[in-house]
C-alpha cells in the first residue's frame, strides 16, 4: 500500500504543483472587509479558486460566507477535522528569486508567498483525500478539510466556523514544517497605548511610524526628528548600524529629518532570523538629544523595555523556557508615535510554563510604569 501510494503522488507531482502555485499567484493578505467578504477581495477570491478545484475532484464543498470553506471527503459523519488556511502574510521585501504571487520552480524548489504558510500544505491535504478516493481506501468516518482565510490575523474565520458547526473530535492542522508537531507555545499579542500633551519644544521627535502586522517583524520603519544636527543623527545610525545590521537613509528639509531604517522582515515566531527595523530605529531616537518631553521619554522608556536584540523578554522581565517547549520569544512589532500618543502591538510566543501571572500581568506592570 505504502508503495501504491507513494507511485500516486509522483504521478500527480506536477498536478499538485500547479495547483499550488494557481493559489499563490492570488494576493490573499487581509484586506478591507467588503458586503459578504469579511477578509476582503484577495481572500474570498482564493476561497473559492480552491473550492473549485475540490469540486473539481469530486468533493462536496460548502462555502461558509467567505469566512472558511469547508471540503468533505464523504456522507460519513465526520470524525477528523484537516484545518489549514489560505491567507498570507503581506509579500514583503528582500525577494530575490522571484516576487512574491508569481511563483516559479528552481533547482527543486518552489518560491512564492504562502508555498509553505500555507497554500502548499493546503493542496498537499486535498490531494491526499483524493488519492484515498482514487486508490478506493476505505475510511471508518467522515472526514473534513477546512480552508480558512483569516489565520494570519487572529483566526476569527475558525470561531466562526465553530459557532456554527461542532468540532470533530480528531483534529490537525498542516501548517509550515514536518514532521508532526505536538506541541505549540501560546501565543500572547499584546496592544498598548499612550496619551500624552504635546511638547513643541525641540529638539523633539515629531513622528515615528512601523509595522504593518502584530505577527511580522518590520523590515522598514521611519521617524521624523526636529532641531537636531543631521551629523550627529547620522553619527547615532551608524553605531547602531555596526551592532544591529540595520541600515539608515537620512534627509533633510529645514529643520526636519527623516530617518529611514531599512532591516530584514520575517516572522514573530522566529524573531532571531530576521532584523527589526521598528527596535533598530527606536534604539536611534533613545540615543539622540531631545527636550525632556513626556512623549520622548515613553519612547525611551519603549525601548529599554523592548530593545533593540532582546527577543527572549530579558529587559521585560518575562524571559522563560521549559524544557518541552523552549524558550519564551517576545518582540516589539508596530508602533506609531504622533507627539502626543503612541501605539504599540507586541507578539509573544510562550512556553507551557507561562502564566497569566509570570508573563502578562509582568509586562502590564512594566509598561504601567512608564
Amino acid at each position: 500500500m505504502k508503495k501504491l501510494i507513494e507511485d500516486y503522488f509522483e504521478q500527480n507531482r506536477e498536478l499538485m504543483i500547479r495547483d499550488i502555485m494557481r493559489l499563490v499567484r492570488i494576493k490573499s493578505d487581509k484586506q478591507e472587509a467588503k458586503e459578504g467578504k469579511p477578509y476582503g477581495e484577495g481572500p474570498a477570491e482564493v476561497l473559492a479558486v480552491a473550492l473549485e478545484m475540490a469540486s473539481e475532484m469530486g468533493f462536496k464543498t460548502r462555502n461558509y460566507d467567505n469566512y472558511v470553506g469547508a471540503i468533505d471527503f464523504d456522507d460519513q459523519k465526520n470524525k477528523l477535522d484537516i484545518l489549514a488556511h489560505l491567507d498570507v502574510v503581506p509579500g514583503g521585501d528582500g525577494w530575490s528569486v522571484t516576487e512574491p504571487f508569481n511563483p516559479v520552480v528552481k533547482d527543486g524548489r518552489l518560491y512564492g508567498r504562502g508555498t509553505i504558510d500555507d497554500k502548499g500544505p493546503a493542496v498537499a491535504a486535498l490531494y491526499a483525500m483524493k488519492a484515498v478516493k482514487d486508490l478506493n481506501i476505505p475510511l471508518k468516518a467522515g472526514v473534513r478539510l477546512i480552508l480558512g482565510t483569516d489565520e494570519e490575523c487572529g483566526s476569527s474565520d475558525i470561531r466562526y466556523y465553530y459557532g456554527i458547526e461542532e468540532e470533530a473530535p480528531m483534529t490537525f492542522s498542516p501548517d509550515a514544517s514536518f514532521p508532526v508537531v505536538n506541541i505549540e507555545k501560546g501565543g500572547l499579542q499584546g496592544k498598548f497605548e499612550s496619551r500624552f500633551e504635546e511638547s513643541t519644544e525641540t529638539p523633539r521627535i515629531v513622528s515615528f511610524k512601523a509595522g504593518i502586522k502584530s505577527n511580522v517583524i518590520p523590515g522598514e520603519a521611519t521617524a521624523v526628528v526636529e532641531g537636531v544636527d543631521p551629523e550627529e543623527i547620522r553619527d547615532c545610525c551608524e553605531a547602531v548600524d555596526k551592532i544591529s545590521g540595520i541600515s539608515f537613509n537620512l534627509s533633510t528639509e529645514g529643520d526636519k529629518t527623516t530617518i529611514k531604517a531599512k532591516g530584514l522582515q520575517g516572522h514573530a515566531s522566529t524573531p532571531d532570523k530576521g532584523k527589526n527595523a521598528l527596535t533598530g530605529l527606536l534604539e536611534v531616537i533613545s540615543r539622540l538629544p531631545a527636550s525632556q518631553s513626556t512623549g520622548f521619554e515613553r519612547l525611551r522608556a519603549l525601548n529599554s523595555v523592548f530593545p533593540h536584540g532582546d527577543w527572549l523578554g530579558k529587559a521585560a522581565g518575562v524571559a522563560m523556557c521549559d524544557e518541552l517547549s523552549g524558550k519564551l520569544t517576545i518582540s516589539l512589532n508596530i508602533l506609531e508615535y504622533d507627539g502626543s500618543s503612541l501605539n504599540g502591538t507586541f507578539d509573544c510566543r510562550a512556553p507551557l510554563c507561562a502564566t497569566k501571572e509570570n508573563l502578562l500581568d509582568v509586562i502590564k506592570a512594566k509598561l504601567a510604569d512608564h
